[in-house]
């Protein structure tokens, strides 16, 4: 007859330690490496301006034009755009109306590296812009937009805090991500967007990114010094 086997905390506590550390390595063997930090350095930039156009297009969440065009315009801020952007809705025969498939309108100008190319599309309008400035009385504002300012990159999460998202903003972050972030001054860093089809997410989006902003003023600066931190 077989004798019983007997748990010994002598012999099986260092075992249970060996297990514990052994699931561990392998726990942070299998989570991915933390991206590594923007690069700060001061880059050159110049305002540009765009409009862009997509529509919307949602199997789970649906929102009234008014909303949508609320949110759109707080992740655009986030990333750069400046606060004068208009964002317009189209589909809805009001603000409040839920829209199946709005077509969204954007009109905004964010920073971009002041690149050959960028500066070479800037003097191909610059006729154009200075002609339509006149006409608005805003020569002075047309000056300042066509100088090169110090910029630099800043990371930015498109997930929590004070952006309000929801599990359910899930697609909409996807198809900026696909539709309108390629065309500004981003760069993906941290993807976990997987929005299901009909289908509420049980956990918030999360896009990290790299955004361009302008660096600011010397007084700027010291007055962002002195302000407590917003919390997250």
């Amino acid at each position: 007859m077989s004798r019983p086997r007997v748990f010994s905390l002598r012999t099986g506590a260092p075992r249970l330690a060996m297990l514990a550390c052994m699931c561990a390595m392998n726990v942070s063997a299998a989570e991915p490496d933390a991206p590594p930090p923007p690069d700060v350095s001061p880059v050159q930039a110049v305002w540009k301006a765009q409009e862009l156009t997509f529509y919307f297009q949602s199997f789970t969440t649906f929102y009234s034009c008014s909303s949508l065009e609320t949110k759109v315009k707080r992740l655009l801020t986030a990333v750069g755009a400046e606060r004068g952007m208009k964002v317009r809705t189209r589909g809805c025969f009001s603000s409040n109306e839920i829209a199946r498939m709005p077509f969204v309108e954007i009109t905004l100008v964010s920073p971009v590296e002041a690149t050959p190319e960028a500066l070479a599309e800037l003097d191909k309008t610059k006729s154009t812009r200075e002609l339509a400035a006149r006409v608005r009385g805003e020569s002075k504002q047309a000056e300042v937009a066509a100088e090169q300012f110090p910029a630099q990159w800043k990371r930015v999460s498109l997930s929590r805090g004070k952006l309000n998202l929801e599990p359910g903003d899930c697609e909409l972050i996807e198809q900026l991500k696909k539709k309108v972030l390629p065309k500004l001054a981003i760069r993906v860093v941290d993807d976990d967007v997987e929005c299901v089809p009909n289908q509420i997410s049980m956990t918030q989006p999360r896009l990290v990114v790299d955004a361009l902003a302008p660096m600011p003023k010397p007084d700027e600066a010291d007055t962002a010094k002195k302000k407590p931190k917003e919390k997250t």
